[in-house]
């Protein structure tokens, strides 16, 4: 009887894994042809069923996805994990995932150590030096390594989905130098007649307009992933773009294309921020009248959108309610101070343990307004705060 229903099992997978050829995956017959018997894994008859699901799964998905199993840490993956193997494919289907990637073996090492000995990780973002096409090359991954575990639990695999952000992080990487240009170019323009205004006020419009194409593409993207984790990751560069469009928008319209009504602006950037009414009335925010130049601004509102989003998220756990205050105030000193503080749990949570993508990012936006991130408990809850002053730093 067990042998019976072992050769059935055996024959399902077999059956899934043509199926998933004929659609046009390649990886389902190489898996099938492969001499898995000169391996730790040995011969696909013998291979658990938890390893079969996945490999049913993997094959039939999109998404680059790969499992890491046996004593040695033997790879198999789908097409598109194959893409980006890139030179490294086909020879790296069985090998030890190590061997696989030997150059970033020290990156890697304490990731599957802590998946196999039972903890679920996440990165949203992941910068790896990787030799797939005879050079190395900078590269960025958002993935979840997920221990796999059979009957007894015991943990006898991994399970990673993954998605490469190269592009994205690129791009934004020259975004922030458009940006840096554009502040000098401005810079430049400020001794020219009153056309200057108007030029410049295009030029805002069209930097928000191609803007709002990358966030209609992202958006466009976002509602093809069905994986909840990536959906949310590109949710959020979604936000972040979002918020550099607002200053462009706040720009070409207003009678100075140079500066921005930072007090009009962070109103409106919390409002969109805070998406329901009952969570706009817990929002307040406190702001002076003062202006600020688009080179400080964009810093700025790229700040204000990760801290207060992390808030929303994280400050209020089960919904219970409490205030979020945003303020920018003038100190006696002179210099501008930014708050955003809750009455809740606060926000160390796994964004600053994990030192994410938006923990970075408020660090080097800061260093841009010559200013130090001071996150602290108080006695109501948690505030994250920066000092810095009204004018350009040095």
């Amino acid at each position: 009887m067990a042998s019976d229903i072992h050769t059935r099992s055996t024959a399902t997978m077999e059956l899934r894994m043509k199926r998933v050829d004929v659609s046009g995956q390649q990886m389902a017959a190489l898996v099938r042809g492969h001499d898995w018997s000169s391996t730790s894994l040995g011969p696909t008859e013998t291979w658990p069923e938890a390893l079969k699901l996945l490999l049913s799964i993997m094959m039939g998905s999109h998404q680059p996805m790969f499992v890491v199993w046996g004593v040695d840490h033997r790879i198999i993956y789908n097409d598109s994990y194959a893409e980006i193997l890139a030179s490294k494919h086909p020879e790296a289907l069985g090998m030890p995932f190590f061997d696989v990637w030997h150059e970033i073996r020290a990156d890697l090492e304490p990731i599957v150590a802590q998946a196999m000995s039972g903890e679920s990780i996440f990165m949203d973002d992941i910068a790896l030096l990787l030799d797939r096409k005879g050079f190395l090359e900078e590269t960025h991954f958002s993935f979840s390594y997920t221990p796999v575990r059979d009957s007894d639990g015991r943990i006898i695999g991994i399970f990673c989905p993954c998605v490469e952000t190269t592009g994205f992080v690129m791009s934004q990487r020259r975004l922030v130098e458009r940006e840096r240009e554009l502040s000098v170019a401005l810079s430049i323009q400020e001794s020219l007649l009153d056309e200057k205004d108007v030029l410049l006020a295009e030029v805002n419009h069209r930097v928000k307009n191609s803007l709002q194409l990358v966030v209609s593409a992202l958006s466009l993207q976002s509602r093809r992933i069905k994986d909840p984790v990536t959906k949310a990751a590109f949710e959020q560069a979604i936000s972040r773009v979002r918020a550099i469009t607002s200053v462009h928008e706040r720009l070409y319209k207003s009678d100075n294309p140079l500066v921005v009504e930072m007090k009009t602006y962070l109103e409106g950037l919390a409002e969109d921020l805070a998406v329901t009414p009952e969570t706009r009335h817990r929002m307040r925010v406190e702001v002076d009248d003062l202006t600020m130049r688009t080179e400080r601004a964009i810093p700025l509102a790229i700040i204000v959108n990760e801290l207060v989003t992390n808030c929303l998220k994280y400050a209020y756990p089960m919904d219970r309610p409490g205030p979020i205050v945003l303020s920018l105030l003038k100190r006696t000193d002179g210099m501008l101070e930014l708050m955003v503080a809750d009455e809740g749990v606060g926000m160390l949570n796994k964004e600053e343990s994990g030192g994410g993508l938006g923990t970075r990012l408020v660090a080097t936006m800061a260093s841009q307004l010559g200013a130090a991130v001071d996150r602290s408990a108080t006695e109501e809850g948690f505030k994250v705060s920066l000092v810095f002053s009204c004018e350009e730093p040095a």
